[in-house]
């Protein structure tokens, strides 16, 4: 098979991990198998659903690998629990694909997203996400970090070029790893269960000197509807499933930041955040 001119047997090995919201893996599941690119698989990774959705995939799908989580594996374990059943079985050019089940893709995006890493030295590649319901919204076009300010500025939609290397970390909705990457570095840390680990794990490739780039051309349209992680208060700052979480926010500063002056800095910045916030809180209530 031609992948960047060099005939090979790769295997892409397609991890989704989920929680309930059958509906949208099933149509994931679906679209996946409508792909130009045939060589593949997929693991389901499915933490404590309660609406039948790993019976459903399996009488459908019984070729699928169907991993079943307690309920409390949240994001990272489940992506471990899964890579601990894919990795023992990949060969060394093959491929890691990390899409969230809330997604659908295009019949060419395999084909696509894997050029990108062929002919870009086997870079860890992640996808152009649009909104599935408003085409127009671009929600990740890779995105740099402003230690200065810890921010996480997008880079601009209207570039011309095929791919950028300019980004400093990756999300998991629909990323491309080669299976050396997790040999060096190793899998996702527990110590972000949900947000944050990913930005973690990408973070940390790159200082190990593996190329992070997103491709315009492999585009993921994301099935979130805005406003549905619209948070109170206190579940903002304090639940695992907000990237607003204080705690989860402080441990990837004192990970990643590159120095101790600006460790300080955005940590100070996150407790400003929240302070500001919660005077606001105070004055509507």
């Amino acid at each position: 098979r031609l992948f960047g001119g060099i005939y090979k047997e790769i295997m892409i090995h397609i991890l989704i991990p989920f929680f309930n919201r059958k509906q949208l893996t099933l149509e994931c599941l679906s679209i996946l198998y409508k792909q130009t690119l045939k060589d593949f698989s997929i693991t389901v990774v499915d933490d404590g659903s309660n609406d039948n959705s790993s019976e459903e995939i399996k009488s459908l799908y019984p070729q699928i690998k169907i991993i079943r989580g307690s309920g409390n594996w949240w994001w990272a374990k489940s992506l471990n629990e899964g890579l601990k059943i894919i990795l023992p079985k990949t060969k060394l050019d093959d491929f890691i694909l990390i899409l969230n089940n809330d997604t659908e893709v295009k019949p060419d995006y395999l084909e696509k997203i894997i050029e990108g890493s062929k002919t870009n030295e086997r870079a860890i590649v992640g996808s152009l996400v649009k909104n599935f319901y408003d085409q127009n919204l671009i929600q990740d076009a890779g995105r740099k970090i402003d230690w200065q300010r810890f921010t996480f500025p997008q880079l601009p939609t209207n570039s011309p070029l095929k791919v950028n290397n300019e980004v400093d970390e990756l999300t998991t909705r629909g990323i491309l790893i080669p299976v050396e990457v997790f040999k060096r570095i190793g899998t996702f840390t527990r110590l972000f269960p949900h947000h944050m680990a990913d930005l973690n794990f990408s973070i940390k490739a790159k200082r190990a000197g593996f190329n992070l780039l997103i491709n315009y051309e492999a585009v993921v349209y994301s099935k979130e509807r805005t406003g549905e992680k619209g948070w109170p208060f206190w579940t903002n700052f304090f639940t695992r499933r907000s990237s607003s979480n204080i705690g989860a926010n402080i441990m990837f500063i004192m990970l990643n930041t590159p120095t101790i002056h600006l460790k300080i800095k955005c940590i100070a910045i996150v407790l400003l955040r929240f302070l500001k916030a919660f005077r606001v809180y105070l004055f509507k209530n």
